[in-house]
């Protein structure tokens, strides 16, 4: 799944009260939550009073894929190429 699809699967599943991680797969959980993206989410469908469409939505998401930093594999360990934060590879 692309960075994108893993941000709306990861904001339906929390609408959904599915469990979600700390952040979308691919996504620096630090950089998540420092910047705060589930509150904007919320201000963004609060706004527009639920009724939005596909491309509204489509926008809303991509500015935040290109906000966030990727993170890259780096040994056993996974480093954000934003904030430089390192973590661990969780075993599958």
């Amino acid at each position: 799944m692309s960075r994108i699809e893993n941000i709306k699967s990861f904001f339906q599943q929390n609408e959904s009260n599915e469990a979600t991680g700390k952040a979308p797969k691919g996504v620096c959980p630090n950089c998540w939550g420092a910047q705060e993206w589930e509150n904007e989410y919320y201000k963004f469908k609060k706004g527009n009073n639920g009724n939005y469409d596909n491309n509204t939505y489509d926008t809303f998401i991509m500015k935040v894929a290109r906000m966030l930093g990727k993170i890259a594999s780096e040994g056993n360990q996974y480093v954000c190429e934003t904030c430089k934060m390192k973590f661990e590879k969780l075993p599958v």
